[in-house]
């Protein structure tokens, strides 16, 4: 009986370590679905609308929970808590295509925003300029040979933004910013679709902002290893 006693013991032992395993797991993978659904999410950058902040081919830590609760395929936020700062960096749904993008928060409600002859105006104010010289080889993909990077600097948040001296960025008259409404820019001027083309975004539509670059790859040369674990600013 002792031997019969012995091998139920071992079964029951092996049945409750499996029990315990199983739930670890679980839980791991429980904690990584609330992670990735409800606070961070990594993306990657497609494309030269926010140079020479991020480049094409980086991919991005976003903080998905400062502003509310986005849910996968979903176009807007289910629950909204917050709102972005004119300077920060955000990955926004369009409300033209339901692609997400990556822009820089210009104004937010209540402030009325212009664009002309390449000078952004929040409140009636020029957001000062200063032109830091021709742009880095890093970021003269899709860029005429004219590129210039500018640093600009907005509620005191200083930041580097590109345009061509020889290519017309879009210019955008005077509007003012409703409830809920906040006006973004790419860092790169001559290619960027943004609310110059697509109007004041929802603030239901931004899904975080851009924390850190945590990896970088370049589409022709591979990886630049200079750029990993960048703030995003």
């Amino acid at each position: 009986m002792s031997g019969q006693d012995n091998s139920a013991d071992a079964d029951i032992s092996r049945w409750e370590s499996f029990k315990s395993n199983a739930r670890t797991i679980g839980g791991a993978v429980l904690l990584a679905i609330f992670i990735r659904v409800v606070l961070f999410e990594a993306f990657e950058i497609d494309g030269p609308s926010m140079q020479p902040t991020l480049l094409d081919g980086d991919r991005v830590v976003v903080e998905k929970v400062a502003f509310g609760l986005f849910l996968p395929f979903q176009h807007e936020a289910t629950l909204n808590w917050g709102m972005p700062s004119p300077g920060d960096v955000v990955i926004v749904n369009s409300p033209m295509d339901g692609v997400d993008i990556v822009k820089r928060v210009i104004g937010v409600p209540g402030d009325t925003v212009e664009v002309r002859d390449h000078i952004v105006y929040r409140n009636g104010e020029a957001l000062p300029q200063r032109d830091l010289g021709a742009c880095e080889e890093t970021a003269e993909k899709d860029v005429d040979e004219s590129c210039h990077i500018f640093e600009e600097t907005l509620d005191g948040y200083v930041y580097r933004t590109s345009r061509g001296a020889y290519r017309d960025d879009p210019e955008q008259p005077p509007i003012t910013l409703g409830p809920g409404e906040v006006f973004v820019l790419g860092d790169h001027r001559d290619s960027s679709n943004d609310s110059r083309r697509i109007g004041p975004i929802p603030v239901t539509r931004v899904k975080g902002r851009a924390l850190v670059i945590y990896m970088s790859i370049d589409r022709t040369t591979g990886w630049r290893g200079s750029r990993a674990f960048s703030v995003v600013d």
